[in-house]
């Protein structure tokens, strides 16, 4: 180190010059040159680093460039792909469901599930291909089939009467139905289903289930005498009647015999046959009115003059009545004589007089009538 005033150079470690006594001024060995070349040179050095920081970073940012050029082809590429992929699996599976949910399909499972025995499953696809198809006879066919493997007679049954319904109305089909109504005892059904057939042609199918209704030994109408109505079925079937027009059904009496009606008035006959079944037949009526009247006079033959030959007098009786006569003149009463067969015309001029009384004590007028028999 030198001294700043004298340039003595001062050993290490003094504090002043031992020259000229001045306190020690620390000074750097090198130069204002060496420091400016050493400047220079670090800056040459920066200047060097920098362009080789920039070369460094253009060559990043065009790898970098090139990188997302490749990613973005790349982006696209799987785009593409994954469109494509996503394309064809939609149309795979709209055409899975399309097959899936078409008629065939549905038809060809429920055929598969029942020749394994599964009828619950082939009884559901069977359904599904019925939507489909609402009126496909073969389909209904199979399901009645397997109604009838389950023993489900009301769904068998069902099923027949949409089939029948839709217009399929054929021999076996009735005759399909027509043993389900009777096996749940429903013969009502079967009474309704011939009803709205309403041809001839299947008449066969129902004679067990059709049941003639009874007959009356009367028409309806008025009487003037009282009635003994009989009331009969063509095979001996059971009869039940009311007498104040209410349902035979539900309220009516055995029949066992004739039924009389002796009292004025209207009295309305109903009446039904049932047989072995269980099966009524349709309500029969008859609307009798008994009105009681005097018999008219009677007709008697011959009519009166004089006769020189034997004459038989003859009188006409109507049912309900019966006849009484005297030849004294006297008017006749029901202590008198009753005729009974022709009269034979007694000798003489004689008056004969006769009355009817009918059923129920009414009598008519006398007649009179002169016979003079000379022979």
């Amino acid at each position: 180190m030198k001294c700043e005033k004298c340039g003595a150079n001062i050993p290490q470690g003094y504090v002043y010059c031992s020259v000229c006594g001045s306190e020690v001024q620390l000074v750097p060995d090198y130069n204002f040159l060496d420091e400016d070349l050493l400047g220079s040179i670090v800056q040459g050095e920066l200047k060097e680093d920098e362009e080789s920081k920039q070369e460094v970073e253009t060559v990043i940012s065009g790898t970098k460039t090139e990188k997302r050029k490749n990613i973005y082809i790349w982006g696209g590429i799987c785009t593409v792909i994954l469109a494509a992929v996503l394309t064809l699996f939609v149309m795979y599976e709209a055409i899975q469901y399309k097959h899936k949910n078409s008629y065939t399909y549905q038809y060809q499972q429920a055929k598969e599930f029942a020749a394994e025995g599964n009828i619950k499953e082939a009884i559901e696809y069977f359904h599904k291909a019925l939507k489909l198809k609402p009126n496909d006879k073969a389909v209904k066919e199979q399901l009645y089939d397997l109604y009838l493997k389950e023993e489900n007679y009301k769904a068998a049954t069902a099923l027949l009467e949409e089939f029948i319904s839709d217009g399929n109305v054929e021999k076996e089909s009735l005759e399909a139905i027509i043993e389900l109504y009777a096996k749940e005892e429903e013969y009502d059904k079967i009474l309704t289903l011939y009803e709205e057939i309403g041809s001839s042609e299947w008449r066969d199918l129902f004679a067990d289930y059709l049941v003639e209704r009874p007959t009356f030994s009367n028409i309806s109408g008025t009487y003037f005498r009282p009635l003994k109505i009989e009331i009969s079925s063509v095979k001996d079937y059971d009869i039940f009647y009311t007498t104040d027009g209410s349902d035979p059904v539900s309220k009516g009496t055995l029949y066992e015999g004739s039924i009389s009606f002796t009292e004025e008035g209207t009295t309305i006959l109903t009446a039904v046959t049932r047989n072995e079944k269980g099966i009524y037949s349709e309500i029969a009526r008859a609307e009798y009115t008994i009105k009681y009247e005097p018999p008219e006079m009677p007709d008697v033959m011959p009519a009166g003059g004089t006769y020189t030959e034997p004459q038989m007098i003859t009188i006409q009786v109507p049912m309900d009545c019966a006849a009484y006569y005297t030849w004294d003149g006297s008017d006749p009463t029901e202590a008198s004589l009753k005729y009974q067969a022709p009269l034979e015309m007694p000798q003489g001029n004689q008056v004969l007089s006769v009355i009817l009384v009918n059923s129920v004590g009414l009598k008519s007028c006398v007649y009179r009538v002169n016979y003079v028999y000379m022979p």
